[in-house]
């Protein structure tokens, strides 16, 4: 009796069991390849992870953008006077063409605008490119040694034939030789001085 109880039951048990059993497997199925499957990439499940991915790619991209941010350099400040020029946009262009210029410009040269009186001194006797106003009380002659008042040459020309100069306007070899630039010490510095003054010339 026990064993037919058993009989009847257990068909009865079956079926629905494996009918449950069927459909959990089937449930269980579909999630498998949430879990990170590479067996079937292209199925839904893996768009969640790409678009994660994506999302990732998108924050990468967005460190490079940011990196790339810092690594630009900051705005050159406007060009409006010799000052400009000399201060900011000399030493600059000095450091750009160091290979190229810097045996030809390892010294001191001092610059003066005449029509302003205002004087500088471009220093390349260290490592890199200076321009700094030279103060009216501080006297520099031309001679050589390591005394800071000695220079290789003094320049005087007018803020206006500067600005000339690096607009393209005027050359500065012509200039020297109409007078508008005066040379003391040295004239081949002061040629190339002018020269990364000067618009480079593109070919």
């Amino acid at each position: 009796m026990p064993d037919h109880k058993d009989d009847e039951q257990q068909p009865d048990a079956t079926e629905p069991v494996s009918a449950h059993e069927q459909l959990l497997a089937e449930e269980q199925a579909v999630p498998q390849p949430r879990r990170g499957s590479d067996h079937d990439p292209d199925t839904w499940t893996n768009q969640p992870a790409g678009a994660a991915g994506g999302a990732k790619e998108e924050h990468l991209d967005d460190l490079e953008d940011e990196d790339e941010e810092d690594h630009h350099p900051a705005p050159r400040k406007v060009i409006q006077n010799g000052r400009d020029v000399l201060c900011e946009e000399l030493p600059d262009r000095a450091q750009r063409a160091k290979l190229r210029m810097k045996p030809y410009l390892s010294g001191a040269f001092a610059v003066e605008l005449t029509n302003s009186g205002e004087r500088f001194l471009f220093d390349w006797r260290g490592e890199d490119p200076k321009v700094a106003p030279l103060p009216k009380e501080v006297t520099v002659t031309v001679g050589e040694g390591s005394d800071p008042s000695l220079v290789d040459c003094i320049i005087s020309l007018s803020e206006q034939n500067l600005m000339s100069i690096r607009s393209g306007d005027l050359n500065p070899q012509v200039a020297m030789l109409a007078d508008k630039i005066k040379v003391s010490g040295k004239v081949g510095p002061a040629v190339y001085l002018f020269n990364l003054v000067a618009p480079r010339v593109r070919s």
